[in-house]
């Protein structure tokens, strides 16, 4: 299993994909940044996602600013990503994030699980990416 591990670690190194959400240097709050483009990409692909990432960080670069829109707000800038859910699980997320985190992301899959919309695999990717936690997960995209 070891050999394995540091196989595809060192396939991951050599191959990665270059991906905006990835540059945690760039973000003021790189979880937050995980999550934007984790919900984004459930059932959507990532070329079709860039664009949509960008502008949205742009506009809300951190979860207190997407806290205060509004839903209309959200949603026109979701448009054209289509499951319209994900957007709104974002905005209710990021309010409970302000009034019951201290505008900070829960660090672990547990407490990730406890916000709108996150399940099992998103909860462990935000983790993993973002925390550097070791939690189970698969994705095809």
């Amino acid at each position: 299993a070891k050999q394995i591990s540091e196989g595809l670690v060192k396939w991951y190194a050599e191959n990665k994909r270059d991906l905006p959400w990835r540059d945690q240097a760039r973000w003021p709050q790189p979880a937050y940044a995980v999550w934007v483009s984790e919900m984004m990409l459930q059932q959507t692909r990532v070329q079709t996602v860039l664009d949509y990432f960008d502008r949205w960080m742009a506009k809300w670069p951190t979860v207190q600013a997407l806290a205060a829109a509004s839903e209309e707000e959200v949603n026109e800038m979701w448009s054209g990503l289509g499951y319209y859910r994900r957007a709104r699980f974002l905005l209710q997320g990021a309010k409970e994030v302000v009034a019951k985190h201290g505008g900070e992301l829960p660090d672990t899959a547990e407490g990730l699980k406890s916000l709108p919309g996150i399940g099992e695999y998103t909860a462990g990717a935000i983790a993993s990416i973002a925390f550097n936690k070791q939690e189970p997960l698969v994705d095809g995209n």
